[in-house]
């Protein structure tokens, strides 16, 4: 069902554009009901001519009358943004907050006239509609507002629904999670250019093989550790590789990097009070 709400885009970067064109081309919310504000007048009327969407830089003209608002400006810019322009925002909005490491609590108390505020962490994979979005309510959310945002976040892959305060860990898996595997794909393509294959071929390999495992553990209905174990032959190439990795501590080494990943997005919000 086309949702026909006047829609605000707050910052219209890489993500903000992704969300933008994951509804259109899903036709879930008309071009025409969409309004972009960005400070960059340059990004914007860039946007307006790939999107064909209305754009401005004058955020109360843009507020006056929405239904929905989306937060996709940068983490350190949320309090100044709403402490200066959230009184535009109309009582009846749901306002959807992509910002990492800002409760929904926190954007709240920005917004005394009682929006209804729904987090949302989502992932660069977004950008070509394979995103992974985890959704939080907050206080005022009622579950047809987190319904709609989950409807809103699978036009551009998919999403799901947890509790706030899972969100650091959310942060850590999936939203940090893209730089873990594009750092591994890295490691893998040096080593086997040092072994002797040439770059191009090297990462072909790697990140086809990255591709496919990813889909096998999506689509198969098996377990990681079945796969694992089903590539895994005693006395092998594959056996070798991964008792080397034991050896060095890699599944430490990820709970480490991870939890490492948890408490700064725990620390972040702290900071934003």
């Amino acid at each position: 069902m086309t949702l026909r709400q006047k829609t605000v885009v707050l910052g219209v970067g890489k993500m903000g554009s992704a969300l933008v064109k994951g509804w259109i081309s899903s036709k879930l919310i008309p071009a025409s009901q969409i309004i972009g504000v960005d400070s960059d007048s340059a990004q914007i009327k860039q946007m307006a001519s790939r999107l064909k969407i209305k754009v401005t830089t004058d955020t109360g003209l843009a507020l006056k009358g929405a239904r929905l608002v989306i937060l996709s400006v940068k983490p350190q810019k949320i309090k100044e943004v709403l402490s200066q322009e959230g009184h535009w925002i109309p009582k009846n909005a749901l306002v959807v907050s992509i910002a990492a490491g800002i409760s929904t609590e926190q954007i709240e108390k920005l917004l005394p006239q009682g929006c209804p505020v729904v987090r949302v962490m989502p992932n660069t994979p977004s950008l070509l509609n394979a995103g992974m979005a985890a959704v939080a309510g907050g206080k005022r959310a009622k579950p047809a507002h987190v319904k709609l945002v989950l409807r809103l976040f699978a036009a551009v892959g998919k999403s799901i629904q947890v509790h706030e305060d899972q969100m650091d860990w959310v942060t850590a898996v999936s939203g940090s999670g893209p730089a873990y595997i594009f750092h591994m794909i890295e490691a893998m393509t040096e080593a086997a250019v040092e072994g002797g294959l040439d770059k191009g071929v090297a990462l072909e390999l790697v990140t086809q093989t990255v591709y496919g495992a990813a889909r096998m553990a999506l689509e198969t209905g098996k377990s990681p550790e079945e796969l694992r174990i089903q590539v895994t032959s005693p006395g092998g190439t594959t056996q070798a590789a991964l008792e080397k990795m034991a050896e060095l501590g890699f599944k430490p080494l990820m709970e480490k990097a991870m939890t490492a990943a948890a408490d700064r997005s725990a620390e972040l919000r702290k900071l934003n009070g």
